[in-house]
């Protein structure tokens, strides 16, 4: 049976709703995944009111991390849960997998961020039970969430419905909270606080409900949860509304950065009670109204268009531009983005590599404001980076491969999944010698800089990375006397099926070309601002920082195409066995091969996670001729299981580069797959969010052909077959743009203030505000 379905719109609605059109206990994961609701502070995922075995409730507040137990790293705790609404009938439990369930749909509205169930389901003792559920997460009111139930009985029943904060939940066993206080004001107004066991953050829930129907009303506390319960004798064919609002705040929310740790308390219940009073007085539809005016603006903003043949491919991108919106917090430097953002417990809410190379060119290129702060953030882990540097023997700014809170430092986790050979826990290597990620983000910090021509950072934050992180990689080479060069020995790259490589090409190319950033800014800043440049040097010494760098930029090993014109991934991979990836490569699944070699036998064979080298293509764009640069492609492409969801976007660039359109956009579909696809299990710890920014990506930089050369902003386009027009929006230089590009012209309209000069193809133009360029492709 499909469940999910993806044409369910029609009319002002088309391509803006995504459905589950039956109900399979089985495949719970999915849509309490991709249907979860958020705006950054605020992450919920949407799992059902009723409860089900295998179900996961998962609400985060950003920023909140803690250490469950001493030999744990630090993640983001889940919350006590407010979404679970448990519905009794006639004495039974409403469940879906017992007595007939006749209707069933749950619908995700991108375009307002509401998610509405309707059921139809017959109790085991024969009472018909039919109802609607809605759930938000206020854009407007970020510590605010919003439900109403909506239902009626075909015979006069009593209805139990009980509804509060429940603080058993944990994060896959682990419990995160301890100093419970809880308590029930005018027997309505909930008040739940609790302190995570480490950090000592405090979190305060509050909640009211409402009905339209009488009902006793009692107060209910189990060991660590807190309810009322509803009961209702409910009349055959009348319609009983119900409404929760649930309000969280959190002592490490921006807010109360300087309050007294004596004080937070008292001001979390009195803040956490004026906004749920707040709320309760607007309701579900006045606070809803809210939130919506609040997306019709960022969609006004930010919606792109493709007309052809194109439906899924236009839903897929608003569904990107939807969790993009609410994975982050837009005001607020000190938190980054998790690798599920906010919607599951996947990788911890931990930040990597994938928030500069995949999700950032978004904010860049449209809300450079978003960039900034994200940016910001990574200023702010320039503790843990040179905490990390000193651990390992190095100097300057070591980036950790994961971060979570500012100061936390490297919070990888040590160890991963069994050995499917040794049947022992695996030693996970990434957080130890995966190093390229600190050339990833002075990468990013100058893609940011020349998109936005944002001197106040770079002065205050960019400068002081970039140089930072040139010294790092000045202290990691290493001398070959005998070959009289500088090499970067037992690293993984991007490709994490090998690991222990030496000289991998991404990783020594971005390197060089971070101590090349470095060595520019040390020359150029005295003449550009000697006042910024003198507070650098004294925090740095720029004199001894050029000499270590001059001293083995020159010599660094950069691997160049042998005689077949391949790049070597690192010195070990040419040589590497050969293996039959078809079976892998036509598995619905990725990671499979997993189940057939453990990590030391992948290291043997020439097989790819996900793009190593051609990622290194795609970012260093003018490194070797347009022959090389195809080839390499072609041969990576072979050997590549696109095991990431980092990988395909990147290889549907290059192929859409290359001519290639129709792998490009067998590339690009697969891509938009990895959360709304046919697949049932895939989302199940949390969307994939990097692959929302690999959407955007591939959707404008790739098939919109949009990329920066230098310092210029060029557009390329090169639409797939099936589409007849795209249109896209665009910051340059902190002016608005808008591009529609078909199949044989583009036009670019300048919607700012002033004039813009870019590329289109090879020919310059100038765009002054308000005027409107068009030219043929």
């Amino acid at each position: 049976m499909k469940i999910m379905k993806y044409d369910a719109g029609s009319g002002e609605l088309k391509n803006w709703l995504i459905q589950e059109s039956s109900f399979d206990e089985r495949y719970l994961g999915k849509c309490e995944a991709i249907f979860a609701q958020g705006n950054g502070y605020l992450g919920v995922r949407n799992a059902l009111e009723e409860a089900y075995t295998g179900e996961v409730r998962n609400t985060f507040l950003t920023g909140t991390f803690n250490k469950a137990s001493k030999g744990e790293v630090t993640e983001l705790p889940n919350l006590p849960d407010m979404t679970g609404v448990s519905i009794a009938i006639d004495g039974h439990q409403l469940n879906l997998s017992q007595g007939e369930l006749q209707e069933y749909s749950r619908t995700m509205n991108l375009k307002n961020g509401e998610v509405v169930r309707k059921i139809s389901w017959v109790s085991p003792t024969g009472v018909g039970f039919k109802a609607e559920f809605k759930r938000i997460v206020s854009l407007a009111e970020e510590h605010t969430m919003a439900c109403s139930i909506d239902f009626s009985v075909n015979q006069d029943v009593q209805v139990i419905l009980e509804t509060g904060v429940d603080g058993s939940v944990t994060n896959s066993g682990a419990q995160h909270f301890e100093e419970i206080s809880r308590r029930i004001y005018g027997g309505r107004d909930m008040e739940y606080l609790s302190q995570t066991t480490e950090s000592k953050v405090w979190i305060a829930q509050h909640g009211a409900c409402s009905l339209n129907a009488p009902a006793s009303v009692l107060p209910v506390m189990g060991r660590r949860t807190l309810t009322n319960r509803y009961t209702i004798q409910a009349e055959a064919g009348k319609n009983v509304h119900f409404e929760k609002i649930s309000v969280f705040h959190s002592s490490r929310d921006q807010k109360y950065v300087d309050v007294k740790p004596e004080e937070i308390k008292e001001i979390l219940k009195k803040d956490g009670m004026e906004v749920l009073k707040s709320g309760f007085a607007k309701g579900y539809k006045g606070l809803k109204q809210e939130s919506t005016e609040k997306w019709r603006k960022y969609w006004e903003e930010s919606d792109i268009q493709i007309q052809g043949d194109a439906d899924f491919d236009q839903l897929a991108i608003r569904f990107a531009l939807y969790h993009l919106n609410i994975m982050v917090k837009h005001d607020d430097n000190r938190v980054g983005i998790g690798a599920k953002a906010l919607t599951g417990e996947g990788y911890k809410g931990h930040s990597f590599w994938d928030t500069e190379m995949f999700i950032l060119p978004y904010f860049t290129f449209t809300r450079p404001e978003t960039a900034r702060t994200l940016l910001e953030y990574r200023y702010r882990n320039l503790y843990g980076a040179h905490l990390k540097a000193k651990e390992q023997g190095y100097e300057g700014a070591m980036y950790p491969w994961e971060c979570a809170w500012v100061d936390d430092g490297e919070v990888t986790p040590l160890y991963m999944g069994a050995d499917v050979v040794t049947g022992k826990i695996t030693k996970c290597w990434t957080g130890i010698i995966e190093h390229h990620i600190s050339a990833d983000i002075s990468y990013a910090v100058e893609q940011y800089y020349l998109v936005t021509g944002d001197q106040d950072y770079m002065n205050q934050c960019g400068y002081e990375i970039i140089l930072d992180t040139a010294l790092f990689w000045a202290s990691r080479v290493e001398y070959n006397q005998e070959k009289d060069r500088y090499e970067i020995l037992d690293v993984i790259g991007p490709d994490e099926y090998k690991e222990h490589v030496d000289n991998n090409a991404y990783t020594n190319y971005m390197a060089a070309y971070n101590m090349k950033q470095a060595l520019k800014i040390m020359e150029e800043l005295p003449k550009e601002n000697p006042e910024v440049y003198k507070r650098l040097d004294e925090k740095l010494s720029f004199s001894k920082m050029k000499e270590k760098i001059e001293n083995c930029i020159h010599k660094l090993y950069l691997p160049v195409p042998n005689e077949d014109g391949i790049i070597p991934q690192s010195d070990q991979f040419l040589s590497l066995k050969k293996l039959d990836l078809t079976k892998y490569k036509e598995s619905k699944e990725v990671l499979t091969i997993y189940k057939d070699f453990n990590t030391e036998q992948l290291n043997q064979y020439m097989v790819s996670k996900q793009a190593d080298t051609v990622m290194l293509l795609f970012l260093l764009d003018t490194l070797f001729d347009e022959e090389i640069k195809k080839k390499n492609f072609i041969f990576y492409e072979d050997k590549t299981l696109h095991d990431s969801s980092l990988s395909k976007s990147t290889h549907a660039i290059l192929a859409n580069d290359f001519g290639l359109q129709d792998m490009a956009y067998d590339l690009y579909e697969r891509a938009l797959k990895i959360d709304l696809g046919p697949q049932m299990k895939s989302s199940d710890e949390g969307i994939h969010s990097a692959s929302t920014g690999g959407i955007w990506e591939s959707t404008v930089m790739g098939f919109g052909g949009v990329r920066m050369e230098g310092e210029h902003l060029r557009i390329v386009p090169k639409l797939p077959q099936k589409w007849n027009k795209l249109v896209f929006p665009l910051r340059f230089k902190g002016e608005p743009l808008k591009v529609e590009v078909e199949k044989d012209v583009v036009l670019v309209e300048n919607r700012g203030t002033n004039q813009v000069s870019l590329l289109i193809g090879k020919e310059f133009v100038n765009i002054p505000a308000g005027h409107k360029v068009q030219k043929p492709l």
